[in-house]
């Protein structure tokens, strides 16, 4: 697995842990913890496109 893959997987693991808990603290941690990983995912992934650029421009 990737490490964008893990980060979006454990993103959606908080996601269903979110809508499963009736504690509403919890549920908004859950929630901020999964859209962190969205976001490192995310910038994991940006950064492997700009390597990808670098290297098709320095060929």
């Amino acid at each position: 697995m990737s490490d964008s893959a893990h980060y979006r997987f454990q993103s959606d693991q908080a996601k269903r842990l979110a809508r499963q808990v009736t504690d509403a603290a919890v549920r908004e941690k859950l929630l901020e913890m999964a859209d962190e990983y969205g976001r490192y995912a995310d910038m994991i992934e940006a950064r492997a496109a700009e390597q990808i650029a670098v290297e098709a421009t320095a060929h």
